[in-house]
């Protein structure tokens, strides 16, 4: 259920994030959506693309491994969010 949550929100962000580039929002348009586009892979697929990032994982670490790239993912997701909400703010 969680991860479900985490799948739509993460979607959600990345679609936001669309709209604002294909708006001219974004102060750096092409590099953002490159950042929301990698960290909704890893926010969605978590697990599935740990070995693209270099871990490598077993049935019994996978419980542990997968947190940690689904926060990877999300923080990429917010770093590229917060880009957003600076030029919103008109500091950048």
């Amino acid at each position: 259920m969680i991860t479900t949550i985490g799948r739509v929100l993460a979607t959600g962000v990345v679609v936001a994030l669309g709209f604002g580039i294909v708006a001219n929002l974004a102060p750096i348009g092409i590099w953002q959506m490159f950042m929301a586009c990698v960290g909704w892979a890893l926010a969605y697929f978590g697990d599935e693309l740990a070995p693209l990032v270099g871990v490598t994982s077993s049935p019994s670490t996978s419980q542990y491994i997968e947190p940690v790239i689904r926060g990877i993912g999300w923080l990429f997701l917010l770093l590229a969010f917060g880009l957003f909400l600076v030029r919103m703010q008109r500091i950048w």
